[in-house]
């Protein structure tokens, strides 16, 4: 059974991607169900009101939905429901039914657009949660990398994972991350760009390649293009060891402990 649908197994219409950070439900056989609460938490949000609006962007686009906060500071969204049953600040359990699958909103078809969130509020693959616990609440903090041949930004990565940021070949443009202060060295113009931290803003010049990283409190390497990685750093100053990457070298990835 599924931990979000009430009388049946859930079946993918359309699964997570960084153009599409949540996965689309149906119960299996294309029809629509019940949705419950997968796990206990408070209401934060229960929209209501949205017609079927297709193009609608924002809030808008995910129609009426319902929004939980779960104790262990996750976070569920449920999206484009025909009704709901839930209020704002209400308590919910395990399995409460809170609406019923519809088109409301920026949709093509009845299903459920179903979202986790991590403590910071930033969604993460819910796919191996859809018939599970969600994790057990330590907050895990993302980067991600601009490919400059692609133009655009790839995937979220998690610190400390064995994942690394960027494409092999093609050429980083940009670095957003979560928590760490981080600044990079502009290839293309010469000289080092300003710090930026916490996501407040992404270091570096889309399109212009980069040949240095320096991050604050953390451990982490780049990986050369038509290269290899270099040796992981922990300093950021004005020696050798004191950022990733050689100065006229472009960088086509990151890794970050």
């Amino acid at each position: 059974m599924s931990r979000v649908l009430y009388q049946a197994e859930n079946q993918i219409t359309n699964g997570y991607k960084s153009s599409h950070p949540a996965v689309d439900l149906v119960k299996k056989k294309n029809e629509t169900d019940t949705i419950i609460a997968h796990t206990g938490g408070i209401v934060t949000i229960a929209k209501t009101g949205v017609p079927h609006d297709p193009g609608s962007t924002g809030n808008r686009s995910y129609g009426n939905f319902v929004k939980i906060k779960h104790d262990n500071g996750y976070y569920t969204l449920y999206a484009h429901l025909k009704d709901v049953y839930v209020k704002k600040d209400q308590r919910v359990n395990t399995g409460e039914k809170i609406g019923y699958m519809g088109e409301t909103g920026n949709a093509y078809g009845a299903h459920l657009h179903f979202e986790v969130r991590n403590p910071s509020d930033r969604r993460i693959d819910p796919t191996p949660y859809l018939d599970a616990n969600l994790p057990d609440g330590t907050i895990t903090y993302f980067y991600q990398s601009y490919d400059n041949v692609k133009k655009k930004w790839l995937p979220n990565v998690a610190i400390g994972s064995n994942e690394y940021a960027g494409n092999f070949k093609n050429s980083m443009g940009g670095i957003y991350v979560d928590k760490y202060k981080i600044r990079v060295h502009d290839k293309t113009k010469g000289y080092w760009l300003p710090w930026v931290e916490n996501r407040n803003d992404y270091a570096g010049n889309l399109g212009n390649e980069i040949d240095g990283v320096q991050i604050e409190n953390a451990t982490y390497r780049v990986h050369l293009k038509n290269g290899t990685w270099l040796p992981w750093v922990s300093k950021t100053d004005d020696t050798k060891d004191g950022y990733a990457g050689i100065y006229g070298k472009t960088i086509d990835a990151i890794q970050i402990k």
